[in-house]
């Protein structure tokens, strides 16, 4: 009767383990050391020009569109990808507006004390890219690019689904 308890007893464990691991395995984190930095990323050739001319956009000199990556502290290679491929299309291809100061690129740790209010400003559940539209320093509208998880195993294609986004703020298209 005793063996058939610890008998009982370790297959609920193993179980358990079983089922702790696949979690594990299934989860953005699996195997990713925290303190991974992005790895830079390669450019692409892309069908939207270049060099996208937000100087001719209609949007007046006291508006400017910040794009933001949100993440939190676990990241798999995925998220990284999310992140560079981003920044790398908005910082080569909106260049001038940076430097302008018409466009800003932020990456921001909702996880870290003082952003856990974008959570809930931007619904997020998840790592997420939001281009956001603000005139004197108050916010006007704001889009949550919800395609970036469909997209990312396509360089090319996230790529231009995120200067497509971008360009569209700048026409005053951001909703």
């Amino acid at each position: 009767m005793l063996k058939a308890k610890i008998t009982k007893m370790s297959r609920h464990i193993l179980s358990c383990f079983a089922l702790g691991l696949l979690a594990i395995s299934m989860s953005c984190q699996a195997g990713q050391p925290k303190k991974e930095q992005p790895q830079p990323v390669e450019k692409h050739s892309a069908t939207i020009p270049a060099k996208i001319d937000s100087t001719k956009a209609p949007i007046s000199s006291n508006v400017k569109i910040i794009v933001y990556y949100f993440h939190g502290n676990a990241r798999c290679p995925t998220c990284y990808k999310l992140e560079n491929f981003a920044k790398s299309e908005v910082e080569t291809d909106f260049a001038e507006a940076i430097k302008n100061g018409k466009l800003e690129w932020k990456t921001i740790n909702v996880e870290e004390k003082g952003n856990e209010h974008f959570a809930d400003d931007y619904k997020l559940y998840t790592k997420s890219v939001i281009v956001s539209t603000a005139k004197d320093g108050k916010e006007l509208s704001w889009k949550n690019l919800d395609k970036i998880w469909q997209l990312v195993q396509d360089e090319k294609t996230y790529r231009d689904y995120i200067a497509k986004e971008v360009k569209a703020c700048f026409e005053g298209k951001c909703l």
